[in-house]
């Protein structure tokens, strides 16, 4: 029922902006499909990014587009979570570009891509993770482009080197850092690090 909502309104929107030309859609597609072919998929491990998934595209090592999707914890069974939002991030010169040349708005060049990314992307990524039920629900436009995330190599670091950098740059107590399993003290590592390197 959700799905044929947002279908509904979309197509309402497309309709309201612009007649609906197949020609225009198809162009947004295979430039948007050129953008993803140049890029480099990177997909950042969920425990280092609170629980939620990310995919990134990265040309030059800088972020392109940007795919989250976000979970929460069910109060009742901490150990699983549920899917809520997936939003799709999309750099501010690609949208204007695509907007200026079409001569359209750029709310409907977000639908179309928000469509195109949804139907082709998330639902791959959803059946890669075990996760089927991953959708975009909207597409947003940034005018940052940060840094691709880094898989770090933790194992040239001592433990006490990782808790240093975590009690420096965190609010975490040290005794807390102390206490932390290698495996949350490396993951706690890696997401600090790539979170301030962006």
């Amino acid at each position: 029922m959700k799905e044929l909502i947002k279908k509904i309104l979309r197509e309402e929107v497309q309709r309201r902006f612009v007649r609906s030309n197949q020609n225009i859609e198809r162009t947004i597609v295979r430039i948007m499909e050129d953008l993803i072919s140049d890029s480099t998929r990177i997909v950042v491990p969920p425990d280092e990014n609170y629980g939620n998934y990310e995919e990134q595209w990265c040309r030059g090592g800088k972020v392109v587009l940007e795919a989250r999707y976000y979970f929460n914890s069910d109060e009742d069974d901490e150990t699983e979570e549920k899917f809520y939002n997936g939003s799709l991030f999309v750099n501010e010169d690609e949208i204007n570009f695509l907007s200026q040349s079409l001569q359209v708005r750029k709310q409907y060049v977000l639908n179309v891509i928000t469509e195109w990314y949804d139907e082709k992307y998330a639902t791959k990524f959803g059946q890669e993770t075990g996760h089927p039920e991953l959708e975009i629900d909207d597409t947003d436009v940034v005018d940052w482009s940060h840094n691709c995330y880094q898989m770090i190599d933790t194992s040239k670091l001592s433990r006490e080197e990782m808790i240093g950098y975590l009690d420096k740059e965190t609010g975490y107590r040290r005794n807390t850092l102390e206490n932390m399993s290698d495996d949350k003290l490396t993951s706690s590592y890696r997401s600090v690090f790539n979170s301030r390197n962006r």
